[in-house]
């Protein structure tokens, strides 16, 4: 297996300092057989325990094999690595999100949006961008659709009816958990859906559809590509499916 594969096939287990051990390998591999440990800390600011526990990590013995293996087989490395950047693990994710999602999982989803009366849309912090577009895509084809701030979800138990629909952009925080469980309980409990990049996401079990988007960890990406990037091609692949409101 090489380099890179072991590499990916970790990154499930990965800490924040193994990911940036993992794009310093792949962004420059030969500079970590020219470099001893004290270079590398000085340039990277790595330590040598973290080296090392990167290195088993992937299934090496220590830093010392894992240091060989890049010299014995820097040239393959380098071809490989060459190919890896953000823009081509963005592109692996997105191919993944279609292949998740064909045409007609996407016409089951747009016909259940289609039968709400009225669409509450909401998504916090680097969500609210998502929640927002996917707003404007509902009032572009001319559904009864409303962005609700954070602060104000709260609000939603009062005034939702049974045939409304919430739909919740949360990548992986739990921040949504309480309000949900709160509008999964109350007694004219509108639709809820939760689109997320966590499969076991804390919220999941107080909606009635679950909307699991490929991140990072499903394309065991050694990069870090921006989630938030998927859900914005999931909704352009979804308005395809929408139809326009009378």
């Amino acid at each position: 297996m090489s380099l890179l594969s072991k590499i990916r096939m970790a990154c499930d287990q990965m800490t924040p300092t193994d990911k940036k051990i993992a794009d310093a390998v792949l962004a420059d591999p030969e500079i970590f057989t020219r470099l001893d440990t004290a270079e590398i800390s000085e340039q990277y600011g790595f330590s040598q325990p973290a080296l090392t526990r990167f290195a088993k990590k992937i299934g090496y013995s220590g830093y010392a094999e894992f240091r060989y293996d890049i010299a014995r087989n820097k040239n393959t490395l380098a071809e490989e690595t060459a190919d890896v950047t953000l823009s081509s693990e963005t592109a692996r994710m997105l191919a993944k999100t279609e292949e998740m999602f064909p045409a007609e999982t996407l016409e089951e989803i747009a016909a259940e949006i289609g039968t709400a009366r009225h669409i509450f849309v909401t998504g916090y912090h680097r969500s609210r961008a998502s929640a927002q577009l996917m707003n404007t895509a509902l009032l572009n084809f001319r559904y009864s659709s409303e962005m609700i701030p954070y602060d104000e979800v709260f609000k939603l138990d009062s005034y939702c009816r049974k045939d409304d629909m919430v739909i919740v952009f949360s990548v992986r925080s739990g921040i949504y958990s309480s309000f949900l469980k709160t509008l999964s309980e109350c007694e004219n409990k509108p639709k809820i859906v939760l689109v997320t990049c966590t499969a076991k996401h804390e919220s999941a079990k107080y909606c009635d559809r679950v909307i699991v988007l490929p991140d990072r960890k499903s394309i065991r990406s050694p990069l870090n590509p921006d989630p938030a990037i998927t859900n914005i091609f999931f909704i352009n692949l979804l308005s395809m499916h929408l139809k326009t409101q009378e």
